[in-house]
């Protein structure tokens, strides 16, 4: 299982991002429509936890794949 970043708006939106150790506040895209080969797929909550906190999101949800 894998898990990836989207909004909590009532219509998801998916962010995009490159995920490495360079993660930076506001460095990401929303996408309308989720595709798996642009966004990274994170291995826990805490993985997923902690690049929405490196990307300074307020709020996000949790969307297991």
């Amino acid at each position: 299982m894998s898990y990836v970043l989207a909004t909590t708006e009532d219509k998801v939106r998916w962010y995009k991002y490159k995920f490495d150790q360079n993660l930076k506040a506001g460095d990401f895209e929303l996408l309308e429509i989720l595709d798996l080969k642009q966004v990274p797929l994170l291995g826990d909550k805490v993985a997923a936890k902690d690049a929405a906190k490196a990307l300074g999101l307020k709020t996000w949800r949790y969307v297991k794949i």
